[in-house]
């Protein structure tokens, strides 16, 4: 894969990848019809949304999987931590705590955290997507981190951030400080060709799994979001997602998920 550091800006920039990459998402959406993010309020935003749309793809099926399944993980931990309070709210065992908690779940017929319904499955798809040639921004390089912390030291500041950016500051949860990040590199940054970035490229936080490379991109909906009527990205109809599928279940291990 190529990849140089731009002599305009000093970010270090990565090349399209050559090969197809692949989205999860719900059927009923297609693949490049994301959220429109607006407004001040982007605690639910993703990590690289920016004003507009923002579209997800990842190096490999287990990858797209472990990466759309994250919130299930996160359900779960936010569910384990409730059930050790209400233990020791009421001086039980967690063990009994869990009990009582997932027996009203299921009188309720509500799925238990940790459980990924069929529905989920069944109103989504795996899909291909190629995108255009082009330029993305390698946010986890050291060259683009004192790229970004040059440029931008005066915003930072008032961000709260003081420094040299870091690798855990541009992969953690704040998503004040990322998307703000990305808003500049989307809005205000013109490559020395002339072009501007296609969008971002990370790596998971979730790291490499199995024979996946756990590599990411973000890339910005620029032409749909100036009101043209597509993208320069080809995609193909998608495939179901099958409880068969050695990715899929590998992505259910990793989160610590089970699905019927």
């Amino acid at each position: 894969m190529t990849d140089r550091v731009d002599s305009a800006t000093g970010l270090r920039l990565v090349a399209s990848p050559s090969a197809p990459v692949y989205r999860v998402a719900k059927s009923s959406y297609g693949p490049m019809n994301p959220p429109v993010r607006e407004g001040s309020k982007r605690r639910a935003w993703n990590r690289w949304d920016t004003p507009g749309r923002t579209v997800y793809a990842s190096d490999s099926t287990e990858t797209a999987y472990i990466e759309a399944l994250a919130w299930a993980h996160e359900e779960a931990a936010s569910h384990d931590r409730a059930i050790r309070k209400t233990a020791e709210l009421f001086g039980i065992s967690t063990k009994k705590a869990r009990a009582m908690v997932e027996a009203d779940w299921l009188k309720a017929g509500n799925m238990q955290p940790g459980w990924l319904p069929t529905i989920w499955r069944d109103g989504r798809r795996m899909y291909q997507m190629t995108f255009p040639d082009g330029w993305w921004i390698d946010v986890t390089s050291s060259d683009t981190l004192s790229a970004v912390s040059a440029a931008l030291e005066d915003r930072l500041l008032k961000w709260g951030i003081t420094g040299t950016l870091t690798v855990s500051e541009t992969t953690s949860n704040d998503r004040k400080l990322t998307t703000r990040i990305a808003t500049w590199l989307r809005e205000e940054v013109t490559l020395d060709d002339g072009s501007q970035p296609l969008g971002v490229q990370f790596g998971s936080k979730y790291g490499r799994s199995g024979e996946a490379e756990g590599t990411s991109w973000a890339y910005w909906m620029r032409a749909v979001d100036a009101g043209l009527s597509a993208e320069p990205v080809v995609v193909d109809s998608g495939l179901p997602i099958e409880l068969t599928d050695s990715a899929f279940k590998r992505a259910l291990q990793f989160h610590y998920i089970e699905s019927r």
